[in-house]
């Protein structure tokens, strides 16, 4: 019988999975993890069972992207591998992910039994050597005694390097007694400090860097920032004063009602403003990018790193030159520091005062150019600013977006929603045409956007949806909003989620883009080809299937631009507390401007590839 200063290693893990913030613990029951889940209750966490692995790890995903950090139950094996595809996602999105793993008993494990989700060879390895890469650490308690120390160190790294751990939980340590003093200590979530002497070196270069640059620019994306340093970031942006661009992992870092914000950098799907101010920089400032084909849509321009500096964890480039070893955010921290203290710095071009729409200040670091009517359309949003990015400041865009009748076509639906969105949403869009669509669609202020840039997973968002609703209903604000976008071909693949979140009464409003397949597909290759088609559901009638009670829902079906201008100025729709489902029916030959875009220079380069030695490189004369 424990002691009364000991508690099991379940016990342990699942109490510091609650002093992080977890509520809600996503993932599939299996005979090995089937005891540790009584002890997810017993710590006051709730469950969340998926209906398969693969989902689970889409939904811890989109949890982890709204509260911070989330976790995660498979058993080994079938479940192991079945998840792995969620977790590379997660890892190549920078997402944190504690991943728990129920193994057959250590002592089975030693006498190389052949059991039931092996391979038949006694090895109980072999998965996780093959998820091995995409684990940013992983731990085995096999040890009382390591069992508090490894635990801690897990979740703190998950936390740190914001990417998946994961913690394999043998069935034989679960009810193991190990010593509860380590509780009383808080975990170590803070990074840890740089080299002084480092971190002043590199700031100095950046500055100076800065202080010679005629057209700087800052650049931020959404990866390894929005969990642990999107205050920096802000406050980097803000002391610095330079013209803010996003790519399309970034939005929601810095709010596009900011006064410093200046627009979405998508490659040639950026409007003309921001194709000049970007690539004409002298100097961009990049903070949380990769430089990806569909983040910056990087298909047909690169980035010179002598007019760059990078700034990642680990690695930060100063016009070519490294600086190793150093966490970004006390190196923004320093950045922000010695910007708020230094003196007015010594420029070849005079310091002007920049009006904003909310206030006036003194930018010391860089005037922004003027901007024309030449160089974009202005459109009146924000009490008097203008809005500068997406398909917006097109002017076939403008137009379109503002008639109201005819069929539904993504030109029009996506700047619509401009007006719908509201602050705080939780905003989370397809790969396909929900994520290259909506960048023509405005965010207000405080709105949480989640989709796939690199890893682009199919059908991932439905899961990630059912995640982020949990995570807004555990949260200080619960009645927060959370809408999804989603192809029908998308939504096929991962249908099931809908059941869960049905059960676990969560209240997303969610729009299926019914258009008869797969349009990214078809823009690619095999436009009228069968194998790009998928069978058309009656999607507004799963929420039955799936066992909704009546009265808990609402459905809807558009198919006219006055449908749904009509379903979007309803106060009951939009500020509903019920779960809402809504087929947006298009034509299979449209799709929005923006993807046609980029997947004509995707083929082109697969067809012609470029000469690296010839390429031509943002800033670049």
């Amino acid at each position: 019988m424990p002691s009364i200063s000991t508690v099991s290693v379940a016990q342990y893990l699942f109490t510091r999975i609650k002093e992080v913030g977890i509520r809600s613990v996503h993932g599939v029951p299996g005979d090995y993890n089937l005891v540790a889940l009584d002890d997810v209750l017993k710590a006051g966490l709730r469950w969340i069972g998926n209906c398969n692995e693969l989902n689970a790890g889409y939904a811890a995903d989109g949890y982890a992207r709204v509260h911070g950090i989330s976790a995660l139950m498979t058993v080994a094996g079938v479940g192991e591998l079945s998840v792995s595809n969620a977790i590379a996602g997660a890892y190549a999105e920078f997402v944190p992910i504690v991943h728990i793993v129920g193994q057959p008993s250590l002592a089975l494990q030693k006498q190389k039994k052949l059991l039931h989700h092996s391979l038949g060879d006694g090895d109980f390895e072999s998965m996780a050597r093959i998820s091995q890469r995409t684990a940013s650490k992983s731990v085995k308690l096999q040890c009382v005694n390591q069992a508090p120390g490894l635990i801690d160190a897990a979740i703190t790294h998950c936390w740190k390097s914001s990417r998946p751990v994961s913690i394999v939980l043998p069935t034989d340590m679960v009810h193991a007694p190990v010593m509860a003093e380590k509780l009383s200590q808080p975990l170590d979530m803070l990074a840890t400090p740089n080299d002084f002497a480092t971190e002043r070196r590199t700031a100095d270069a950046i500055l100076s860097a800065l202080r010679t640059a005629r057209q700087p620019i800052l650049l931020v994306g959404g990866y390894n920032v929005r969990f642990t340093k999107k205050r920096e970031v802000q406050e980097l942006a803000e002391a610095l004063g330079l013209p803010v661009f996003l790519s399309a992992s970034g939005r929601g870092i810095i709010d596009e009602e900011h006064p410093c914000f200046r627009g979405l950098y998508l490659g040639d799907c950026s409007d003309p403003y921001t194709t000049q101010t970007v690539r004409s920089s002298d100097l961009i400032i990049s903070v949380g990018n990769i430089h990806s084909d569909l983040n910056v849509a990087s298909v047909s321009w690169e980035f010179d790193p002598m007019k760059m500096v990078e700034i990642r964890d680990g690695l930060v480039q100063v016009q070519s030159k490294a600086y190793y070893g150093l966490n970004s955010p006390g190196l923004l921290q320093t950045l922000i520091n010695q910007t708020k203290e230094s003196t007015q710095p010594k420029r070849r071009s005079t310091p002007v005062t920049v009006q904003s729409s909310d206030a006036t200040r003194t930018n010391q670091i860089y005037a922004p150019p003027k901007i024309t009517a030449a160089i974009i359309d202005r459109e009146p949003t924000y009490g008097g600013g203008v809005v500068m990015h997406g398909m917006l400041t097109r002017k076939s865009h403008t137009l379109s977006y503002r008639e109201k009748t005819g069929v539904l076509n993504h030109d029009w639906l996506w700047p619509t929603l401009s007006d719908w969105l509201q602050p705080g949403d939780t905003v989370i869009a397809e790969t396909g045409t929900a994520n290259f669509g909506i960048w023509s669609t405005r965010f207000p202020r405080d709105v949480t956007y989640i989709s796939q840039y690199v890893w682009a997973s199919v059908g991932y968002s439905l899961g990630a949806c059912q995640g982020a609703a949990a995570a807004i209903e555990d949260s200080a604000r619960p009645g927060r909003r959370t809408v999804l976008f989603i192809g029908d071909g998308s939504f096929q693949f991962t249908c099931q989620e809908l059941s869960t979140i049905v059960k676990h009464n969560l209240t997303p409003i969610i729009f299926v883009i019914c258009n008869n397949g797969y349009t990214v597909e078809r823009l690619i290759h095999g436009w009228h080809e069968s194998y790009n088609d998928v069978q058309d559901w009656k999607y507004r009638k799963l929420l039955e299937v799936f066992g909704a009670e009546r009265g808990s829902y609402q459905t809807y079906q558009i198919r006219t631009k006055e449908e749904l201008a009509a379903l979007l100025q309803n106060p009951a729709f939009h500020n509903g507390r019920m779960l809402r489902f809504v087929e947006l029916h298009m034509d299979q030959n449209d799709a929005p401007s923006e993807l046609k875009t980029l997947t004509r220079q995707i083929v082109t380069r697969a067809r012609h590839p470029p000469d690296s030695r010839q390429g031509e490189r943002v800033g670049s004369k």
